[in-house]
């Protein structure tokens, strides 16, 4: 089961259904006039304007004290029935349930499982088929002995006597299931509780996970829908190659301390794929893993313009921070679409117009200081789209503006290194076996530590650089300060090994007039910008860590990674030759777990509403025809409602492959298949499919009126596996389900009860 299903969109929800309602009412207003005219003749339409005059003033007229009354009437013959019998059942199964239910060869979370299934289950389907022959042989039962006769003579309307069924035997489902779900909690916690059941985890929780947007990186490190395929049937993970640039890329949002509390608690359940057997430390514990925590602007906004091979260089370079390589690239390609218009081709082109659209919404983060560089980027774009292969003035104006964002990269190269830090703090490899046990959960602390790349050091130094030699820390008289290694120690977060190798190579480049001392500060000779100056001092190998642990700095996860909410995670396969598979939900945050009876209540209140739509249906039912077609009824509809409802949105959504009802036939008949395709004529695959268009209308009629029992089923999936039941995606979804039928079955039920003869038998 997908435990990350979409937010329910409940404007789209209301306004199908009030479409859907209001068709049915004009289908039925057509249907009564029809009647009316066909039973009455020339005063059909005094009639029908008669009795639907009757009917509105008895919806608008009904009586809460009546409905009261007639419910308790209703519960009280129910009772009579002998309907509380099924907790005889229900007892004995928990009696003897638990002798079944407990393995010890069982994993931990899979015997908390079953416990749970096991309980919901026989909750559902024992009470299930009592409300389903309570409401279906209720008022037809009431019909044939008479007894209703005395109580419509009375100033009782129809459509109360609807709502007086509905509400009676719904109370009475809701009791039982109330009672049932009160011991059956105490039933779970007990089976599962160490003192009972020694390998049982001991607690009962509710994860609540939060889910990013999950894409690919190939080999080339460039951004895919999906990763590999490893010729897995099931296409439902994709895999990332061990020891390669290959990557899983999560974006979670909304990631703030108020949310997260002060500590990340990343939970996974991946899938390792082997090509090779590998070494006696990925036989026995797994392939190795790894998360990359990233904050990286500049693959944001570039990355994809490498996806078209014409400008990949130019990609790699801004990527790198090279802008000035960049514009140069840019300038080179600006002065080939002239003459060699074949080497970016149309969907090149036209692939850098969307990377275009990418980086115009990276940069606007960075404020209206970087507008020209927006503009420049925008008319790009914007002139790549328009580009055609047989036509050389669209290569002329994108040529213009391709060199014109040359010229921006030039001006703005070094404002854009600064105000685009990459950082990545690789986190501590885990392991991920074939047939691991459970999920892998770490919990990370807000403040981590990390040995930097060249450009974190780089960053970091000239960082401090800045601050101190601004608070005339660094300088005494003419030169360094004496105690500035102990200050550096101490106070930036720096070895006294390291410290001394800083203060050693600000020397040297003073002694070599790199750095002068002017006015109690350090200069640059060359006028260039500290970021650039570390940069090239940490490229020429000058600042490699004295101290074994390298460049330690610390970073702040929700300050530093996650300053605008969101927060990137790299997962990487450390293994050659091995592969990690992975899906959307398979990588969450795990916010605060909530209670056990918070999840279980939901599931419950589902399940109570499942049976109150069963009972909805089955009263409808009841007002038009006898108890067993009733029956039979309502049980076709909960069956296709439960199990098929998602086949036929897929048949009418056209995912579902092998054609329709009349071609599957066919191809059955001939013992071909769906890729090779019927053995008959034109004109006769043409009928096929008109008749196969009539099918896939009538699903598409059926697939809106019958419910989707599903939607109150699946909750309790969630907590069978340890999960939160979510509120926006299911029980708010099952709540307007359950609301949504039962206002216009009331209608229609008070309406065929009303019109009808009770006589009848």
């Amino acid at each position: 089961m997908d435990f990350d299903p979409p937010t329910y969109n409940i404007a789209f929800g209301v306004t199908s259904w009030l479409k859907l309602v209001g068709i049915i009412g004009v289908v039925a207003v057509a249907i009564g006039a029809l009647a009316s005219f066909s039973r009455n003749g020339a005063n059909g339409s005094r009639a029908f304007r008669a009795g639907f005059t009757s009917f509105l003033k008895d919806l608008f007229a009904v009586s809460p004290r009546r409905v009261i009354a007639l419910a308790r009437l209703t519960l009280t013959e129910a009772m009579r029935r002998k309907a509380l019998l099924v907790f005889v059942v229900f007892a004995i199964m928990l009696m003897f349930g638990g002798w079944f239910l407990t393995n010890s060869n069982d994993r931990e979370d899979l015997q908390v499982s079953v416990h749970i299934t096991f309980m919901l289950t026989t909750i559902s389907w024992l009470i299930l088929p009592v409300v389903m022959f309570l409401s279906c042989w209720g008022l037809p039962e009431d019909i044939r002995v008479r007894s209703l006769h005395t109580v419509v003579t009375k100033p009782v309307r129809r459509v109360e006597v609807v709502m007086g069924r509905i509400l009676g035997f719904s109370t009475l489902s809701t009791a039982i299931l109330l009672l049932m779900g009160a011991v059956g909690y105490v039933w779970i916690q007990r089976q599962v509780s160490p003192s009972s059941n020694p390998n049982a985890p001991g607690q009962l929780t509710c994860r609540v996970p939060a889910y990013g947007d999950l894409f690919f990186l190939d080999l080339y490190g460039l951004p895919k829908n999906a990763g590999i395929n490893v010729g897995d049937p099931w296409l439902y993970r994709s895999f990332v190659e061990g020891n390669t640039r290959s990557r899983a890329v999560w974006i979670f949002r909304d990631v703030t301390p108020d949310r997260m509390g002060d500590q990340l608690n990343l939970e996974s359940r991946f899938e390792a794929f082997r090509t090779v057997k590998g070494s006696d430390a990925t036989i026995n514990e797994g392939i190795e893993a790894q998360y990359t925590l990233v904050r990286n602007m500049r693959e944001e906004a570039f990355s994809s313009f490498g996806v078209g091979a014409s400008f990949r260089p130019a990609a790699e370079a801004m990527r790198g921070g090279s802008f000035q390589t960049a514009a140069d690239l840019l300038s080179d390609a600006a002065a080939r679409m002239n003459t060699s218009q074949g080497d970016f081709p149309e969907v090149d082109c036209h692939q850098v117009s969307f990377a275009c659209i990418q980086a115009e919404y990276v940069l606007a983060e960075l404020g209206d200081n970087f507008k020209d560089v927006v503009d420049a980027f925008v008319l790009f774009g914007q002139l790549a789209r328009e580009i055609k292969s047989d036509n050389d003035a669209s290569y002329k104006d994108f040529s213009t503006a391709c060199e014109a964002l040359a010229d921006v990269l030039r001006k703005r190269g070094q404002d854009l290194m600064e105000s685009m830090p990459r950082i990545e703090v690789p986190l501590e490899s885990f392991r991920v076996a074939e047939y691991h046990e459970g999920e892998n959960v770490t919990a990370y602390p807000r403040k981590l530590s990390y040995a930097a790349d060249y450009e974190a050091t780089a960053r970091f130094l000239a960082t401090v650089t800045a601050e101190w030699n601004e608070q005339k820390k660094l300088v005494e008289g003419s030169e360094l300060s004496s105690s500035l290694v102990d200050d550096l120690a101490e106070s930036a977060g720096i070895s006294f090994e390291n410290a001394e190798l800083f203060v050693e190579v600000l020397q040297e480049q003073i002694d070599a007039d790199g750095l002068a001392i002017a006015d109690g500060e350090l200069k640059i000779t060359d006028d260039s910008r500290w970021l650039q100056y570390f940069m090239k001092l940490v490229r020429e190998e000058k600042l490699i860590s004295r101290d074994p642990e390298g460049w330690v700095l610390e970073v702040d996860v929700f300050d530093d990674l996650a300053s605008n909410g969101m927060l990137r995670v790299d997962v990487a396969c450390l293994n050659q030759q091995m592969f990690l598979g992975m899906a959307r939900p398979d990588l969450f945050i795990r916010l605060k777990d909530n209670s056990f009876l918070q999840g279980y209540s939901k599931a419950l209140l589902n399940i109570g509403l499942m049976l109150s739509l069963v009972i909805v249906l089955g009263v409808t039912a009841s007002c038009v025809v006898k108890g067993p077609v009733s029956f039979f009824f309502t049980l076709a509809v909960f069956v296709i409602g439960q199990f098929f409802h998602e086949l036929m949105l897929r048949i009418v959504g056209g995912a579902e492959e092998g054609g329709g009802l009349v071609e599957s036939a066919m191809l059955i008949y001939q013992h071909r298949n769906p890729s090779t395709g019927m053995d008959a004529s034109e004109r006769t695959q043409q009928v096929v499919k008109t008749l196969d268009t009539g099918v896939v209308g009538i699903l598409d009629v059926a697939s809106n009126i019958i419910p989707d029992f599903s939607i109150f089923s699946d909750s309790a999936a969630y907590i069978e596996n340890g999960f939160d039941v979510p509120w926006n995606s299911s029980v708010l979804p099952a709540i307007l389900t359950f609301f949504g039928f039962l206002i216009p079955c009331i209608i229609i039920a008070a309406a065929c009860l009303k019109f009808r003869e009770l006589e009848s038998k």
